[in-house]
């Protein structure tokens, strides 16, 4: 069911992609990457802090007990099988989060229901850490003279959207309310065959309600530690900028890295966000007054960076002999 619709998808990203492809100078594109030199070095080497402070945000979406069972290098290991994992199956049936449920239950004794309950808060402390990015963000992009009034109505239109569905999200899950669904699920006549998954959903459910009511400092330090990454990613973009020659301010950063955000998560149904993040960039450096090909030469560069860190991702799973299970939902 879910498969045709992937492709399809997939197939608007590669449109979008060509469009991207087509709006800009290729030779003066190669040109600009060519001048990156020594500084794609240093770019790699502040993603490295940034996946470490996400990985110190998930870190304290377990229990302190259960914390305790690995390290931060432990964790982070984990987290970077599973995002290679998660970029490598975009059509595939088996995805990251259930890649590092596993290793956290192997490697770590932690339960499946707890390690993909850590990554439901991690997510949501993930974006909740970002809509608080947003707001610095939103008041540079109205104070901006050089962006259109329709840019910034549309700017607010997207992150009031995106802000609205974080708080439902966080909502539902505080509440209880997979769990009431799904109790009420488990009683129509035809729920028989999907009982079980329901049980299972029911579960996860208090796993996670329970960790919001009785570690909400714990998740408050989570979401204190996101927030610094994503702070920390706006260096990314600066050292991007400066090896290409372009001296920008640090509101141009943050409006620039706010809004290839918004476009991002909200394009997380196109596989990789193929397409949508190299036409997105375009139109953000072009409202911004700066030319298209800087634009698409920097989603270059994080598409450069994504793949060289996918490879690490995924030399670390051969180096501890990792073997993808298809049946985790069973054991959850």
């Amino acid at each position: 069911m879910f498969q045709p619709l992937k492709i399809i998808f997939l197939l608007l990203g590669l449109a979008l992609f060509v469009w991207a492809v087509q709006m800009v100078d290729l030779g003066q594109t190669l040109a600009l990457l060519k001048r990156l030199g020594i500084g794609f070095l240093y770019i790699m080497l502040i993603y490295c802090a940034v996946t470490v402070l996400d990985t110190l945000s998930w870190k304290y979406n377990f229990y302190p007990a259960e914390s305790a069972r690995f390290s931060l290098w432990q964790c982070w290991r984990i987290r970077q099988i599973g995002e290679a994992y998660n970029v490598i199956t975009p059509l595939g049936t088996l995805g990251g989060e259930p890649v590092k449920a596993q290793l956290l239950k192997d490697k770590h004794g932690i339960s499946l229901r707890q390690g993909l309950a850590s990554q439901v808060i991690a997510r949501t402390t993930f974006l909740t850490a970002l809509v608080l990015f947003f707001v610095p963000g939103l008041y540079m992009i109205f104070a901006s003279e050089q962006v259109s009034p329709l840019f910034k109505q549309t700017s607010l239109a997207g992150m009031v959207g995106f802000t609205i569905a974080i708080f439902l999200f966080f909502l539902f899950q505080i509440t209880g309310s997979l769990g009431k669904i799904t109790r009420w699920a488990s009683v129509l006549p035809f729920s028989g065959r999907l009982r079980p998954l329901l049980g299972k959903l029911d579960g996860l459910s208090i796993q996670m309600g329970g960790f919001y009511r009785e570690n909400r400092k714990r998740v408050f330090i989570s979401i204190l530690f996101a927030l610094v990454g994503w702070i920390v990613g706006l260096a990314e973009l600066y050292v991007t900028l400066y090896f290409l020659g372009i001296e920008t301010s640090l509101s141009d950063l943050w409006i620039i890295e706010s809004l290839a955000q918004l476009i991002r998560v909200g394009s997380f149904f196109i596989p990789l966000s193929l397409g949508a993040q190299e036409g997105g960039l375009i139109l953000i450096f072009s409202a911004l007054g700066m030319t298209a090909d800087i634009g698409l030469t920097v989603s270059f560069v994080r598409r450069i960076k994504e793949l060289l860190w996918v490879g690490l991702g995924l030399f670390l799973a051969w180096q501890i002999e990792f073997k993808p299970s298809e049946k985790i939902s069973e054991e959850i």
